[in-house]
């Protein structure tokens, strides 16, 4: 409550009450206003104090992190920095000892291609010579083969002789013996006929 509605308020209670009375109420009402409103400012100053003091630490916490930023920045740059000069400074040791090894290395450069050049012709004979054993094993394995080849086409050509042969003698031996059991047949029924005709002429057959 405000400090003019609670003078109000005592404005409008004073009106009610009889005459003799008004002053005496007015002083209690009057203590009662200023208890409460001295309440109620304390209040507002408490939580004004306690905002500014929330936005003093939240402005001091800004400003350390960026404090911490900008240290961390300039940390991050002092590393780069020198990441950056040791990379610049091994380059140039690098290329001071390839220049060095360069020149160390000219006076047997053409040491070396001559070197490389006799290899070069060493290793083309050994090729060819590789080579030309290789086609000689192939080619002999391809005579053998051949060879293999034709041995195997006579033996089937031979066999296929030998199976008509045989075909041919199996068939002959058949027909010998059925030859031979043709004549058996016949001499059976010869005997018999001539015994009959003996019988007949004996007159041993009964009339």
């Amino acid at each position: 409550m405000s400090y003019m509605r609670i003078l109000f308020a005592i404005v409008l209670t004073g009106l009610a009450l009889p005459a003799e009375g008004n002053s005496a109420f007015a002083d209690e009402a009057f203590t009662a206003s200023n208890s409460d409103f001295a309440r109620e400012r304390n209040a507002e100053i408490e939580t004004s104090m306690t905002r500014v003091e929330a936005a003093r630490t939240a402005e001091l916490e800004r400003l350390q992190n960026e404090q911490i930023e900008a240290a961390c920045a300039a940390s991050a740059q002092a590393k780069f920095n020198r990441e950056r000069n040791d990379e610049i400074n091994a380059s140039l040791i690098a290329a001071a000892n390839a220049r060095a090894q360069d020149a160390r290395d000219s006076d047997e450069a053409e040491f070396e291609r001559e070197q490389n050049a006799i290899a070069d012709a060493s290793m083309a004979r050994d090729a060819a010579i590789r080579l030309a054993e290789f086609e000689k094993e192939r080619n002999q394995e391809i005579d053998a083969a051949m060879a293999a080849y034709e041995a195997a086409k006579f033996a089937e050509e031979r066999n296929a002789d030998i199976g008509r042969s045989l075909a041919a003698v199996s068939a002959a031996r058949q027909e010998e013996q059925f030859a031979a059991a043709r004549n058996a047949e016949i001499e059976n029924s010869l005997s018999a006929v001539k015994a009959t005709q003996q019988l007949i002429e004996t007159g041993s057959i009964s009339q």
